[in-house]
């Protein structure tokens, strides 16, 4: 793996159901899949496909093409340690959340936020 790419885009951020995805490419024949009958594929565009488990909503592929390649790519909150590299770019940083901005000042915690009851309506 040559790094991860973090994806700012509205397309991604929905399928990451976050901020932003989080995303690196392997070859295809070295990927070993747990689960695979869990794999729901689905069309994101005309022209590329990403993937989800069934069973737990975890987005597993980034945008892959249709017409496969000997690559993939897959998202590296999938994966069950962590990705053996570090963000090497951002792309479509013009499209982030506006509210993410700032967020690397917001106090830290090692467990649960303590002010959860503070925020109920």
């Amino acid at each position: 793996m040559s790094g991860i790419v973090e994806c700012h885009c509205a397309m991604c951020r929905k399928a990451a159901g976050g901020h932003s995805g989080f995303f690196f490419t392997a070859f295809r024949d070295e990927v070993e899949w747990t689960g695979e009958e869990h794999l729901t594929r689905y069309r994101s565009s005309p022209q590329l496909e990403r993937s989800f488990c069934s069973h737990c909503g975890t987005a597993m592929t980034g945008a892959n093409l249709i017409e496969a390649d000997d690559t993939i790519i897959l998202a590296a909150n999938a994966l069950e340690a962590d990705a053996p590299g570090r963000i090497i770019a951002q792309e479509f940083y013009a499209s982030r959340c506006a509210w993410t901005d700032g967020g690397d000042k917001a106090p830290r915690f090692d467990g649960s936020y303590p002010g959860w009851e503070e925020l109920r309506p």
